[in-house]
């Protein structure tokens, strides 16, 4: 219930160009990850956890910029409040992804795509409010 009025808050305001933003932000980073996994795995024949590792902290370095000066640009909060906020969001967020994930493929259905897709769509609304409320907090909240 309290996900449905958020959901109408969001588009009744200017919160809906925040939420555009914010995917275009996801579907670069995607598009930046797969990339690079693509690269390190077809190109350089690196299949290591270092090479992986390497690709996701960029991925998520470039997430939490894209976010702050993009998505997000209208926040007031310190850099360093920021930074420390998205650390442990990215930590939970994706733990709690991992989770959603790993649940809905052993007890709900097994298949990959199907998973990921709706897993996504679930993570991606709240994730938005996570960062919109918590992490990239708008100056007039403050």
């Amino acid at each position: 219930m309290e996900l449905c009025k958020y959901i109408n808050n969001l588009i009744k305001n200017n919160n809906f160009i925040k939420f555009i933003k914010f995917m275009i932000v996801g579907g670069t980073i995607f598009i930046l990850n797969t990339s690079m996994q693509w690269f390190i795995r077809r190109v350089l024949f690196l299949e290591s956890f270092f090479a992986i590792s390497i690709v996701f902290i960029i991925s998520a370095i470039c997430h939490f910029l894209l976010n702050n000066f993009f998505a997000f640009k209208d926040s007031n909060i310190i850099i360093k409040r920021k930074i420390i906020g998205y650390i442990i969001f990215l930590a939970i967020s994706t733990l709690f992804n991992s989770i959603l994930l790993f649940s809905f493929l052993t007890y709900i259905y097994d298949n990959v795509f199907i998973a990921n897709v709706i897993v996504t769509s679930i993570m991606m609304l709240i994730n938005f409010m996570i960062l919109n409320k918590l992490i990239f907090i708008k100056q007039n909240e403050t």
